[in-house]
């Protein structure tokens, strides 16, 4: 099983005891606001999508992990890559609970799980969806050498598409 582990976190993929702490976290108002359609997700939507992150795992050999701080075991969220069933490419998804915002733990995620990427997959790059408000979010996508290449992604003003190569990844990582 793979597991990538940080100074504080412990990232692993998603297994089936996951379900109700994703479905939690996806139905949770506040962390939704900065998704694409700012909507929590029912049970049934929070079903589908995790049954969706499994089924990545097994399709393409990468997906969506859980997230949880290491010294305690705590689930925080969720960061990875999937093919979309909607746009092409590989789409990287990250969701992180409310209470832990603003403590470096997106910036950390982010980070680690785009090295475990390029380095142990074949994926040249990927792209991910935030907020024009969601000011954390871009400067961590920036910091791996993301770029961004749609203001209005989708037709949606203020939603930005963020593209990330393996090659502006490396030169990012050169600078830290």
């Amino acid at each position: 099983m793979i597991n990538i582990e940080t100074n504080r976190l412990l990232i692993k993929p998603y297994i089936d005891a996951d379900a109700p702490l994703m479905a939690l976290l996806h139905s949770n108002p506040k962390v939704m606001a900065f998704m694409k359609d700012r909507k929590p997700l029912n049970a049934d939507e929070a079903a589908a999508t995790f049954a969706r992150y499994l089924e990545c795992w097994e399709i393409d050999g990468f997906g969506i992990f859980s997230v949880r701080i290491k010294e305690t075991d705590t689930f925080i969220g969720e960061a990875g890559f999937w093919h979309r069933q909607d746009k092409p490419g590989v789409s990287m998804r990250y969701l992180l609970d409310s209470p832990y915002w603003g403590q470096g733990y997106g910036s950390e995620m982010n980070v680690a799980i785009t090295a475990w990427l390029f380095n142990e997959t074949d994926v040249k790059s990927f792209w991910a969806v935030t907020q024009a408000r969601n000011k954390g979010s871009i400067a961590i996508l920036r910091r791996l050498g993301g770029v961004i290449s749609e203001a209005a992604h989708m037709g949606v003003e203020g939603l930005l598409r963020i593209d990330v190569t393996r090659s502006a990844w490396k030169v990012s990582q050169a600078h830290t």
